[in-house]
């Protein structure tokens, strides 16, 4: 069960991370990054990064949280349920 706490926290984190680039974004002008749910384009985040001198680090930060989170999920998921669910 712990893990699997800890897989929604990440994903939680991580999905916080994503909406604060996307409020970054719409302060320099790109007010379609808030609108774009799932389709927000992180290329774009990265060149206006570049242009800006922003570190990069938060977005692999925000990735690797949201892979972890997943992982951290399903692991959590099968250790509590188990594979055999008559027990």
């Amino acid at each position: 069960m712990p893990f699997f706490i800890l897989g929604i926290v990440f994903i939680i984190v991580a999905a916080s991370l994503s909406f604060f680039f996307r409020l970054r974004m719409a302060r320099l002008g790109n007010k379609m990054a808030l609108l774009k749910a799932g389709t927000f384009d992180f290329r774009e985040y990265h060149r206006v990064r570049a242009e800006n001198g922003w570190a990069a680090w938060p977005v692999y930060l925000m990735w690797s949280l949201m892979i972890c989170g997943i992982v951290s999920t399903i692991c959590g998921f099968f250790l509590h349920f188990g594979l055999n669910h008559h027990r």
